[in-house]
């Protein structure tokens, strides 16, 4: 293991022992977000291998939070939350390649800000990040809000 990925991996640690779980689902679902937004202006820079690797960390990040889930604690949401991460991986790399992907994952993007504000309520932060305004077309560039 190479000095860079043992840093990596110690940070992780480190944060991961000082951050709530439900906090850290929450910030797992902004970085999904974030790398989708992402995804779109690589796109609309015609970098395509540049909103490849956007897309597949972000995918990673939804298998990792449908790998987590607790059918112990509730079987009934856990169902539930493992068809829509489910659905936007599949959604996210069917959208890859498509002339209208900048709008598909824009649609993805809302619904895992809705599903992001879902459990910041229940984490007791905001609720919402700030709005991205939709495209005035297709192509339009499209960059993330900033909070704060």
């Amino acid at each position: 293991m190479n000095q860079s990925a043992s840093r990596a991996i110690a940070t992780y640690r480190m944060v991961a022992a000082q951050v709530h779980p439900l906090v850290a689902v929450v910030k797992l679902y902004d970085e999904a977000i974030r790398q989708l937004h992402l995804a779109v202006r690589a796109i609309e820079a015609r970098k395509h291998e540049e909103s490849y690797i956007c897309i597949s960390k972000s995918s990673t990040i939804l298998r990792g939070l449908c790998h987590n889930l607790r059918f112990d604690k509730g079987e009934d949401i856990s169902q539930q939350l493992m068809k829509a991460y489910t659905y936007n991986i599949v959604a996210i790399h069917t959208a890859y390649g498509k002339p209208d992907a900048p709008v598909r994952y824009m649609k993805i993007i809302k619904h895992l800000g809705e599903l992001r504000d879902s459990w910041a309520i229940v984490a007791g932060m905001s609720p919402k990040l700030e709005e991205v305004p939709a495209p005035r077309h297709p192509q339009a560039a499209i960059r993330p809000a900033r909070v704060g």
